[in-house]
């Protein structure tokens, strides 16, 4: 499987008409994503540059992503919803990852997605994916996370890891943060995490539909 993900930067003061113009479109073509297997995920910013929303698009491969898109841009009633949409666009980019654990989705509207993002060590790709799958099932045996998901870079820069894990609140999770440390499992972890990762980073969204 495959995760295809698109970052929108929206004009400023535009998010809300961008949202609900785009939530429209699957339900305005949806023959055209169901029987590719295609599963959608739309994402606003709460941490980073303002006004972002993204795309992650899950399809079983390449070809059933570009098949899709090649029949979306078929069709008349995308031409027509484009109009609108690039109204509210300044710009754009594309990633493409592979899923190495996937989750079935977020649980439901408004959900809180955390996404740490992973620079590992040259070709210590397998291993850092093996110990996020393990940090993964930790923040559920913790009650801190559910449905973590990991993804591995298949365009741009090589080595990338993501791991993404829905959360009961921003609150909880910061909780969780400051007490981690303790936890000499996380310490084990951690030593173990240290011998594959140079780097990372954080990401708060919320999934809108």
């Amino acid at each position: 499987m495959i995760q295809v993900r698109d970052s929108f930067q929206i004009r400023f003061g535009k998010i809300d008409q961008a949202v609900d113009l785009f939530l429209r479109l699957p339900k305005e073509v949806p023959e055209v994503f169901q029987p590719a297997g295609a599963r959608i995920e739309l994402l606003s910013d709460i941490s980073g540059p303002m006004y972002t929303l993204h795309e992650a698009m899950h399809f079983e491969s390449l070809e059933s992503w570009d098949g899709s898109l090649q029949a979306l841009f078929a069709r008349p009633e995308f031409q027509e919803w484009f109009k609108d949409w690039k109204q509210f666009v300044e710009d754009g980019s594309r990633e493409f990852y592979r899923v190495e654990q996937d989750n079935g989705g977020w649980s439901g509207k408004g959900a809180v997605v955390v996404r740490s993002c992973f620079r590992a060590l040259a070709w210590r790709v397998h291993d850092a994916v093996d110990l996020l799958k393990d940090h993964g099932a930790m923040l559920v045996d913790c009650g801190v996370g559910q449905r973590p998901r990991v993804l591995t870079d298949a365009s741009g820069r090589m080595f990338n890891i993501v791991l993404e894990v829905e959360t009961p609140d921003l609150h909880t999770w910061e909780q969780h943060r400051r007490t981690m440390f303790r936890d000499p499992s996380f310490q084990a972890w951690f030593q173990r995490l240290l011998t594959c990762m140079s780097h990372g980073s954080h990401e708060f969204h919320s999934f809108l539909g």
